[in-house]
């Protein structure tokens, strides 16, 4: 069976896009990045300021462009960095936004210092469909030969077989 994967992802300082770009590798699977209509501030104690209003007024960013069709994928693959101990608000609007159907989702996700709840809130989210996730810290994605032998176990696991 050929694993068709998606690997959906939004990134802003680059480490989630550089896991994205490695699971690529590892999956020949094909890249979504996801893309927000308006941008978020350069200043990350901004970002955090305008995520969490986003957060309690659950009022996601709009996303530019379209899903890439879910018909002849075996997974996704779906990353995001953690935002304060959560999922940026870009994942929360496509997983808001998209129906996954039965396709199973495998969340990846970076962060700086704390993943925090991440893992328990997007397995909540994302609900049966959600495989095992790999958090991984930034140092350790700019370490690409860990990175890359980390991501490569973790789809091991979680890849269609």
């Amino acid at each position: 069976m050929a694993n068709r994967a998606l690997i959906a992802y939004f990134s802003l300082s680059g480490a989630t896009e550089k896991m994205a770009d490695i699971l690529q590798k590892v999956t020949h699977g094909t890249l979504y990045p996801i893309q927000v209509v308006e941008p978020f501030p350069d200043d990350m104690y901004k970002t955090n300021d305008v995520a969490e209003a986003q957060r309690q007024s659950h009022q996601y960013p709009d996303l530019a462009g379209e899903l890439p069709s879910l018909k002849d994928v075996d997974i996704v693959l779906l990353g995001g960095p953690v935002w304060n101990g959560h999922p940026s608000t870009p994942l929360l609007r496509l997983i808001e936004e998209t129906d996954f159907g039965t396709v199973p989702i495998a969340p990846f996700y970076s962060y700086a210092t704390d993943p925090g709840n991440y893992a328990r809130e997007i397995n909540a989210l994302l609900g049966t469909h959600s495989l095992a996730s790999l958090g991984m810290p930034d140092k350790v994605v700019d370490k690409t030969n860990k990175a890359t032998a980390e991501l490569q176990k973790w789809w091991d696991t979680v890849r269609p077989k």
